[in-house]
């Protein structure tokens, strides 16, 4: 099992799973099947259209859809195809920053140059050398694909008192946590919580205020909010992600 290691400034580590190469295959097969179902269908709708201009009206759906498809989904579903989904896997900036436009484009620009001379054949030569498992629009892009882990949170947090918080009774802030916390921000604030107690009171206050004022501001919170401190905040926004996930 590959793990990868990402330290923060403050020298606090993160640790993902890397996905499989069998996964990763897997993966890329549904969204292939899905990709020619598409085209299947839109051809024998274009067949309809006359001569020269039905061919060309076709091959621009063909190049697009194998171009287009990759990037849409995963700068929509936050690093996830609809074949990553299935195989609960994403891609992710590998400095721990946001999943850019910019990331998604280049590594899959690049994914016809992984693809040569057949199949995804370069492509998985290199991401089997690669320590990261990393094809070439990876390492272009600065990307790599992680397993997307749903953490429990520890039973210092969900015991029966942690739960009673306000949040949880606000239904339209409650909607707003589940909307608008992307998957990276999830599992920062899943693997602060995990690791809180590890990390010198500096820094964990240090780290608990950057992340509620980050949390707030993405949510529209006051600052005072129920007047709770940062980290309690924090601990909140996890509990409603952690009952998120368990009904998604």
């Amino acid at each position: 099992m590959l793990r990868y290691r990402l330290t923060t400034p403050e020298q606090v580590c993160f640790s993902y799973q890397l996905a499989g190469l069998f996964t990763r295959a897997i993966a890329y097969l549904i969204d292939a099947a899905i990709m020619v179902a598409f085209i299947i269908g839109s051809v024998l709708v274009c067949a309809a259209a006359p001569g020269v201009f039905g061919i060309v009206l076709i091959l621009l759906i063909i190049f697009a859809t194998f171009l287009g498809y990759f990037i849409l989904f995963e700068a929509l579903w936050s690093g996830q195809t609809p074949g990553k989904r299935a195989m609960n896997i994403r891609v992710m900036d590998a400095s721990g920053g946001k999943l850019s436009m910019a990331n998604v484009a280049i590594r899959n620009l690049i994914r016809m140059v992984d693809m040569l001379p057949m199949l995804m054949f370069l492509g998985g030569v290199v991401a089997f050398m690669d320590p990261h498992h990393r094809r070439l629009g990876d390492m272009a892009a600065n990307t790599i694909v992680v397993r997307d882990r749903k953490t429990g949170l520890p039973k210092s947090v969900v015991r029966r008192e942690a739960r009673h918080n306000s949040f949880r009774a606000d239904p339209a802030l409650r909607s707003r946590i589940i909307a608008r916390i992307g998957r990276a921000e999830r599992d920062l604030i899943i693997d602060l919580t995990l690791r809180r107690d590890q990390l010198d009171t500096p820094v964990r206050e240090r780290m608990f205020a950057d992340m509620a004022a980050h949390c707030r501001k993405v949510l529209g919170m006051d600052n005072g909010s129920d007047f709770l401190s940062d980290e309690q905040t924090v601990l909140n926004i996890a509990l409603i992600l952690q009952d998120g996930w368990k009904g998604a």
